[in-house]
């Protein structure tokens, strides 16, 4: 999987980011243990990522939970608009976004394999 992350993101933001990328969801709870910052950083990094659609919220207050939006995905200069699907889990719907960063950076996400030892 390839990201799109924006230059000049911070570091913490970009670093969930490629959490998020193997991992199906997260929650501020563990945006604030897996990055060791407070509730009051985590609210405003993750306000600042759903606004720059870096991510999106499935479900609503504490039982939110964040996974990776259209921005970090989206390769730029292929298209000027792009069809997503967004919205709650249980009714997705169409719609085109524009690519909202020009000057973004790829972040190549591999899995990790690990081969069995022979025993």
């Amino acid at each position: 999987m390839t990201l799109h992350l924006p230059r000049g993101l911070p570091r913490r933001q970009a670093q969930f980011l490629c959490l998020l990328a193997v991992r199906p969801s997260l929650t501020r709870a563990d945006y604030q243990r897996l990055l060791l910052v407070g509730q009051r950083t985590a609210k405003q990094d993750l306000a600042q990522l759903r606004g720059a659609r870096l991510i999106l919220p499935l479900g609503r207050g504490r039982d939110s939970r964040y996974t990776l939006g259209p921005a970090a995905l989206i390769t730029p200069g292929i298209a000027p608009q792009h069809e997503i699907a967004s919205g709650p889990e249980d009714a997705l719907q169409l719609h085109r976004v524009a690519v909202p960063f020009r000057d973004t950076f790829p972040v190549n996400i591999e899995p990790l394999f690990i081969p069995r030892s022979r025993s």
